[in-house]
């Protein structure tokens, strides 16, 4: 969550921390140390990610165990085991663009950033969300960014009153299965809401809405932000103080390897004013984002009458959207 927000304000920071990137990197599954067996199939895309993604939101927001570090540890493991074939069966580099989760969502993120590196490896600068418009279309882009909207919308949905009341009395099986079926139908609702609007857009320029939707895709990436620095700011900020406490003890065996197993959480670090002030600021400012995004790439794909015609029902979706989290967010 905070690898999030440091994406989107210094850039592809996860570049230079992703353990699987330096993984591969020792193992030497580069040309020409390493000639992959296959070449990465294009059809293919990046589904990998997407259906990988999923995989680790269901982890945290549908598994009875994801705050068991053995678990935990178990997950990570079979992961590193997924992106090592991967990387072994394609090369590194192509695996990691294409199939590797956090690289291809974090690399989605850091092109809001305002900074970036050069062709010569220079920091420049260039406008905030300028990166996002060079998002290259392919298959299972748009399934990973409604994945990555969805199962944060469903976060902040499984935490109001009412869904807590609904699944107050269920048996932990059935409230797992509650779960997955509350996050796949969050995310498939986000789906049809997009989609919806790709379609009438669609026909106001006579187009196929499947190949339009992927074109227009990068103007959801705010809204994941958005919705990540809502839902998660003062999670972060407390949950990052236990992370201290379980650093010392990774594997749940009562270890205290930095002596900070004992460490008090200061549950009143950002008030509940602030908390709200926050989430309103960063939901408006990503819906802002989001519009303007895609009202460029509608004005370069199409002549300017044609263009503010296929905005109008993208922008009721992002109104929808808009509304949906501050309700969720309200504990409505």
């Amino acid at each position: 969550m905070g690898l999030a927000i440091l994406q989107a304000v210094f850039g592809n920071v996860w570049a230079a921390l992703s353990p699987w990137d330096t993984l591969g990197r020792l193992l030497q599954l580069d040309p020409p140390a390493y000639r992959p067996p296959r070449t990465y199939p294009k059809a293919l895309g990046r589904w990998p990610a997407a259906v990988l993604l999923f995989g680790f939101v269901w982890f945290e927001l549908a598994s009875p165990l994801p705050e068991e570090p053995r678990a935990l540890g178990i997950a990570i493991v079979a992961y590193t085991a997924i992106t090592v074939a991967g990387m072994a069966a394609f090369g590194r580099a192509a695996w990691l663009e294409n199939g590797e989760a956090f690289g291809v969502y974090f690399g989605l993120l850091g092109r809001i950033s305002p900074l970036v590196r050069d062709d010569e490896g220079l920091l420049a600068v260039r406008p905030v969300l300028s990166g996002l418009p060079h998002v290259e279309p392919r298959p299972g882009l748009l399934a990973l960014i409604v994945v990555a909207l969805g199962s944060t919308t469903f976060d902040g949905l499984s935490r109001t009153t009412w869904w807590l009341d609904a699944t107050a009395s269920l048996t932990q099986g059935a409230t797992v299965a509650a779960a997955t079926a509350g996050l796949l139908g969050t995310i498939l609702a986000v789906a049809a809401v997009y989609s919806g609007a790709m379609a009438v857009a669609a026909g106001v320029v006579e187009a196929s809405w499947h190949p339009l939707a992927v074109r227009f895709a990068h103007s959801l990436v705010p809204i994941v932000l958005a919705y990540v620095v809502a839902h998660y700011f003062s999670f972060l900020l407390i949950e990052g103080q236990i992370g201290l406490n379980r650093i010392s003890d990774p594997l749940g065996l009562g270890w205290n390897l930095f002596g900070t197993a004992g460490w008090r959480v200061n549950l009143t670090i950002v008030s509940a004013t602030t908390t709200w002030y926050v989430q309103v600021a960063a939901i408006v400012l990503g819906h802002i984002g989001g519009v303007v995004l895609a009202h460029d790439r509608a004005i370069a794909l199409f002549d300017r009458s044609r263009a503010m015609r296929t905005q109008y029902a993208l922008l009721a979706a992002m109104v929808l959207f808009t509304a949906t989290g501050l309700l969720i967010l309200s504990g409505g």
